[in-house]
């Protein structure tokens, strides 16, 4: 079974900053550079857990896009969709952990980027001969790719190709303008499964606080809607069903993609067979292991996954 990951890839740049009060000159801890971008990771988690795995979207003619296309490549995902951007800079997001653990967020270029590039016509030619596709919220919010996206989901459905769509609306940092609710609208009836944090996607679209009834809502009569809890598991709803699946109790060391991890494995999961409840404890089990270590691509292998959902 082969699935197809459309949408944003980029680099993580982790900068941990040092913990003594006064910091060094020169023995500082050095910065540490992961593949990132929420499809992207999904791709390469999706190809760690075994399963045939390949990325459209574009980065752009840079040290950081090769790095993200290599990294990708040596995380088993097929790349020869992967489109070059000569105009745009491929982004980089930067973490400043803090002594105490938190951190703050930056992102260069903060406007624009090169996964904007992605042109529907590439998106949609990837399409051909794939098993399922899922596509990530990031690249709606900046044309060419908001249509590469839409286009590519509509194809798919029409071919009878499940299609699944992580939220990843992101509001804190851009809101609702230049009509984005129009356009989620749009790309949940080209869904299939939609998945989302609870409160701040699945319940912002909706306009209710409850998990279980945003996700109820949102589903309507034919989609299933998973709504991600964090640490507290996850919960979904199809066709006025209800489905909880409990988190597990790990170690938190970088909770950067854990998202992103629970999409692959629950995508994994129904690939397999499994029926919903079960690829939501998948999907649970697999985020909690990529949070014990650090960096959005340390998503374990199946036999680790197994492992966890045995106890």
């Amino acid at each position: 079974m082969r699935v197809l990951v459309v949408g944003d890839a980029n680099v993580d740049i982790e900068i941990r900053l040092p913990s003594d009060e006064r910091a060094s000159t020169h023995a500082n801890p050095d910065p540490r550079m992961f593949g990132g971008g929420s499809a992207a990771n999904t791709a390469a988690a999706l190809a760690r857990l075994g399963v045939e795995s390949a990325f459209a979207g574009s980065v752009g003619d840079d040290s950081f896009g090769r790095f993200a296309v290599t990294d990708l490549e040596a995380a088993g995902v097929d790349t020869s969709a992967v489109s070059v951007a000569t105009d745009d800079a491929t982004v980089a997001v930067i973490a400043v952990v803090q002594s105490d653990g938190d951190r703050l967020i930056y992102v260069w270029p903060p406007i624009g980027g090169a996964h904007r590039a992605l042109s529907p016509s590439d998106a949609v030619g990837a399409v051909s001969g794939v098993d399922w596709l899922h596509v990530s919220g990031i690249c709606l919010r900046v044309s060419p790719a908001r249509e590469a996206l839409l286009e590519a989901m509509a194809g798919a459905r029409a071919a009878g190709i499940p299609v699944s769509f992580d939220l990843n609306l992101r509001l804190e940092n851009w809101g609702w303008d230049d009509g984005f609710r129009d356009v989620v609208a749009s790309a949940v009836t080209h869904s299939d499964v939609v998945l989302g944090a609870a409160t701040d996607e699945v319940g912002a679209l909706t306009g209710l606080d409850d998990p279980i009834a945003a996700a109820t809502q949102l589903a309507g009569d034919d989609r299933l809607v998973v709504a991600r809890l964090g640490s507290e598991g996850a919960v979904a709803a199809l066709a006025g069903e209800v489905f909880i699946a409990p988190g597990f109790d790990v170690p938190l060391v970088d909770s950067v993609g854990a998202g992103d991890a629970f999409n692959a494995g629950f995508i994994a999961a129904r690939l397999r067979g499994s029926p919903v409840e079960a690829a939501l404890r998948w999907g649970n089990a697999v985020a909690a292991l990529t949070i014990t270590k650090s960096g959005a691509r340390s998503t374990p292998p199946t036999s680790e996954v197994e492992s966890l959902l045995s106890l």
